[in-house]
């Protein structure tokens, strides 16, 4: 499971790809609650090289978050620290999430 820590004034979030399986299922159990945050990481994660891609400053952390059991709120912001393989791997799975549900959604 993902780990949490506040270091300095930053929260940093450490997954692995393990911890996807829980996100595709918090995301798949809430997917109306999570179709906004969806079609925009699908449009501009790429964009970041997929692993510099800042989901705070695109408000889409809501599923990290709510999956990985953690609250940025004191801090305001976190940092994703995970195997470059995750990027790719959670980019796939919103890929595939974003064409089942959330195609019509624009961001």
């Amino acid at each position: 499971m993902a780990t949490a820590r506040i270091e300095k004034n930053e929260l940093i979030l450490e997954a692995t790809l393990d911890d996807l399986h829980v996100i595709t299922k918090e995301a798949v159990k809430n997917i109306d609650m999570y179709k906004d945050e969806i079609a925009v990481i699908f449009e501009k994660m790429p964009k970041f090289d997929y692993k510099y891609f800042c989901f705070y400053a695109y408000s889409t952390y809501k599923l990290l978050e709510t999956a990985l059991q953690f609250d940025c709120e004191e801090v305001g912001h976190f940092r994703l620290i995970a195997p470059e393989e995750f990027y790719f791997a959670f980019y796939g799975m919103i890929t595939a999430l974003y064409h089942e549900h959330c195609e019509q959604v624009k961001s």
